[in-house]
């Protein structure tokens, strides 16, 4: 292994012959540093985090640090970072709480740039990308190949579907479906990610079905007033003969929303307690 001697690395921390630390950086406790795993230099990395295969750390990066969250009271909880992961400058990922499961993920081949938070208990998706300066609460969902755009707030509990945009500056506070282009405080979807379904390998006829269910419940709902109920049902004759298409997940989707009536920042109270978790305070 390549530890600089200016490096600082726990003897409990185990640390692959294949990985490389960096100058000035803080290895503490039992972390693992997979092969080919690098910290470049005034990287910290605390407790049980595990950083995967060739990922990258950039200076001032702090990964694995305790929760900002005042119902943490020192548990033994971890930070998951997969295969090929890129988390740049600054950039700060919290570990999990005992009441959202224990575990911080961020899956293989996403890129975080510069000075973005990952909060306790996020589980971040492949291929996902998260601009520089995003802030993304705690228990937040991106699914994978997500962008996150610069400067976008995520509240806490809010899921954000695969292959969804989400434009720089947005707030999001409510839940994000597939697929989409979302933009505004708060954010809502705007458009058909197109270009993102593409070269994710979706067909042309999956594509024209997306766009023909995201007009009859987004589009045609506002702009006739139509009930959310009435355009599911005419969403659900459109996508009928593939109810695998993304076109009937989107639809889905929707649904499920329209029954528990649940969005982003109110799921908290609604979501069942992950096995283990210590009962909610009254």
């Amino acid at each position: 292994m390549a530890i600089h001697p200016l490096a600082v690395v726990d003897p409990a921390a185990d640390v692959h012959c294949d990985a490389i630390i960096g100058p000035f950086c803080v290895v503490q406790g039992k972390a693992r540093i997979l092969a080919g795993a690098e910290l470049r230099n005034h990287v910290t990395v605390y407790g049980r985090t595990t950083i995967g295969e060739g990922s990258i750390l950039f200076p001032g990066c702090v990964v694995g640090s305790d929760p900002q969250d005042l119902k943490y009271h020192g548990e033994d909880s971890e930070t998951i970072v997969g295969q090929s992961v890129r988390i740049h400058e600054c950039v700060t990922v919290s570990k999990g709480t005992a009441s959202g499961g224990m575990k911080t993920t961020i899956a293989d081949h996403t890129l975080v740039m510069a000075y973005a938070h990952v909060g306790h208990d996020c589980h971040i998706g492949e291929r996902v990308v998260i601009a520089n300066n995003a802030q993304i609460a705690g228990h937040v969902v991106v699914g994978r190949k997500a962008i996150i755009g610069g400067m976008v707030g995520i509240h806490h509990f809010a899921t954000i579907g695969e292959l969804t945009i989400v434009s720089g500056m947005a707030g999001v506070r409510f839940d994000l479906p597939p697929y989409m282009m979302a933009e505004g405080t708060p954010a809502e979807p705007r458009n058909v990610n197109i270009i993102g379904c593409r070269r994710d390998g979706m067909s042309e006829e999956d594509i024209r079905l997306l766009r023909d269910v995201f007009k009859i419940l987004y589009f045609d709902r506002e702009k006739n007033g139509t009930p959310l109920t009435e355009c599911l049902i005419k969403a659900r004759e459109v996508v009928s003969s593939d109810a695998n298409s993304p076109a009937a997940k989107l639809v889905a989707w929707q649904q499920e929303h329209l029954e528990n009536n649940v969005k982003g920042r109110v799921q908290e109270a609604h979501r069942a307690p992950p096995a283990g978790a210590a009962p909610a305070a009254t």
